[in-house]
């Protein structure tokens, strides 16, 4: 239930996945708890979300249980950082060996291409690193409560992956069971684009790019931009806003689990047509326990298997990485300038 009315969309005219029917919904009303879900929900939504990630590497969820308010207060207490001056931000720079921390604009580069990437972010991560309550009042309460709601969803969403693809209801919860806490690098991310006045040649708002962990929970505000590559072809696609609803999309472990059945979606943020607005978004980035070995798992999907595919995350040829090195990989290619 939303605590507030849902914001107006821009960019009407512009056709997405979601004005086109081409994007999964998957209603996840009556699904129960994290501690108590509901067997038979649980098992009616199984296959709808194995067959959403396979075919589109992604869906929007409903029904999810996360107020609208909290989302908002999250995007409140961002600004209120934002405006801060440079001389108090710098004080919670990102610390490279947690992952927590503010990340100014041009500091990352997720894409291989030479476009300059706008964003302010904040990673909020287990490590116990300081959040700016001081200078900001409220951005730790209002991180808190949503970050347990979104790790509790995340134990339903993992939970319900297990049964569709016929293992134990815990089989992924028990490579997950430190989410936000120390030994796990799962990370929730905080992110503002500023607005600009009119596009600028090679810069963009976010590169294209797949998501490092087991899946990613983002939540948006409707200024739009976001687009994904279908997981079988080269067409970008703008995905479009549903009021209220969470997206879920497919990271490189998951991907490297399944042999790729559950592949990784390729995706990226536009700066559109009018933008003259900035744009709010959250991403909680679920990875398994750093020691969690990464190798493909033996699931029962009914889709053939690419043996020919490499696991993507191979360090060398008979190597397997843990969780953790796959992060920190991917962390040394993202802030290798």
């Amino acid at each position: 239930m939303s605590c507030s009315s849902a914001p107006t969309a821009v960019n009407k005219g512009c056709e997405t996945l979601l004005s086109k029917c081409e994007i999964p919904i998957i209603d996840l009303e009556h699904m129960g708890t994290e501690r108590c879900p509901q067997k038979g929900v649980v098992k009616q939504v199984a296959p709808k979300l194995l067959k959403a990630l396979s075919e589109r590497g992604l869906a929007l969820l409903v029904n999810h249980g996360i107020p609208d308010c909290k989302l908002k207060a999250v995007y409140r207490a961002l600004d209120g950082f934002c405006e801060l001056p440079d001389e108090e931000r710098v004080k919670y720079e990102r610390n490279s060996a947690s992952n927590h921390g503010y990340v100014k604009p041009g500091l990352e580069k997720v894409s291989e291409d030479d476009e300059k990437e706008s964003r302010h972010a904040f990673n909020v991560t287990g490590s116990g690193g300081v959040l700016p309550e001081k200078e900001v009042p409220g951005f730790r309460d209002a991180v808190d409560e949503l970050a347990r709601d979104l790790k509790s969803l995340s134990a339903m969403l993992l939970t319900t992956l297990a049964v569709a693809l016929e293992q134990p209801a815990d089989f992924l919860l028990s490579k997950h069971t430190k989410i936000l806490g120390p030994g796990n690098e799962s990370t929730l991310r905080l992110l503002y684009y500023p607005p600009l006045g009119a596009p600028v040649p090679g810069l963009t708002r976010c590169g294209a790019h797949r998501d490092y962990g087991t899946f990613t929970l983002l939540a948006q505000d409707s200024e739009g931009g976001l687009e994904v590559q279908t997981p079988h072809g080269e067409r970008w696609s703008r995905v479009g806003h549903l009021p209220g609803a969470i997206l879920v999309n497919t990271g490189d472990i998951l991907a490297a689990w399944t042999r790729d059945q559950l592949p990784a979606l390729r995706h990226r943020v536009v700066i559109p047509e009018l933008c003259g607005r900035g744009r709010h978004s959250i991403a909680f980035f679920v990875h398994p326990d750093n020691d969690t070995r990464i190798e493909p798992l033996d699931t029962k999907l009914t889709t053939s298997v690419q043996e020919s595919a490499p696991c993507r995350l191979q360090k060398k040829k008979n190597g397997v990485l843990t969780a953790y090195q796959h992060l920190q990989r991917r962390f040394r290619e993202t802030y290798a300038s």
